[in-house]
């Protein structure tokens, strides 16, 4: 699913399916708590999900934005691999570029040479000073669990797998994270368990 939605008090869209039962597991989120700590909920701002669309994370977004997408992007990646469809799946927003991005576990779905790539995408569609949150695996697993995140508050997210099972991409230690965001600059970042860590990270401009 990619759509663009207006959010208007109290609907969530009609795009959004009813809450299926949950089987995943429901994690509290420091990241995502920091990214929007200080955020004023007056619905001015500009949100670009990359996963999928989920009412709950509608709703929260609905207290701080007028405009929100879910990219879907995991359903582009088959067809990343050495073709310009990545632009495509993030189109430009020149009217209201984004200014919180929620990108979860996308880097690890990707091949080393693809991550900059992605996050050149991310700035070139996102305003100064926007707020990107992600997710990363710090195990030495060769094999990682696809999962879905979404939000149920600003600090507590449902962990979902969704799936098989994937070969790991290769890990990322801090110090590379902190490279591969650029021009993003890494502020915050948490460790959770199960051997993933939360980054939140804010795009800066130049002479920064």
């Amino acid at each position: 699913m990619d759509w663009l939605t207006r959010v208007g008090p109290p609907t969530t869209g009609s795009d959004v399916r009813a809450p299926e039962a949950r089987k995943g597991e429901e994690r509290s989120t420091r990241g995502v708590a920091a990214l929007l700590d200080g955020v004023h909920e007056d619905r001015s701002h500009s949100v670009l999900d990359l996963g999928t669309a989920a009412g709950s994370s509608l709703q929260l977004y609905g207290r701080f934005a007028q405009r929100v997408r879910f990219a879907d992007i995991l359903s582009h990646v088959p067809s990343i691999h050495g073709g310009p469809n990545l632009v495509d799946a993030l189109p430009p927003q020149p009217e209201a570029p984004y200014d919180l991005l929620f990108a979860w576990d996308i880097l690890d779905c990707l091949f080393p040479y693809e991550r900059p790539r992605l996050i050149q995408r991310l700035a070139e569609i996102s305003s100064i000073d926007a707020r990107l949150h992600v997710i990363v695996d710090t195990s030495d697993s060769e094999i990682r669990q696809a999962l879905r995140f979404t939000l149920l508050a600003s600090g507590r997210m449902l962990c979902e797998p969704t799936g098989a099972n994937q070969p790991s991409r290769g890990r990322m230690l801090p110090a590379e994270v902190e490279k591969i965001l650029l021009p993003f600059q890494v502020v915050r970042a948490f460790t959770l368990k199960g051997g993933l860590r939360e980054y939140v990270a804010v795009r800066r401009g130049a002479g920064h």
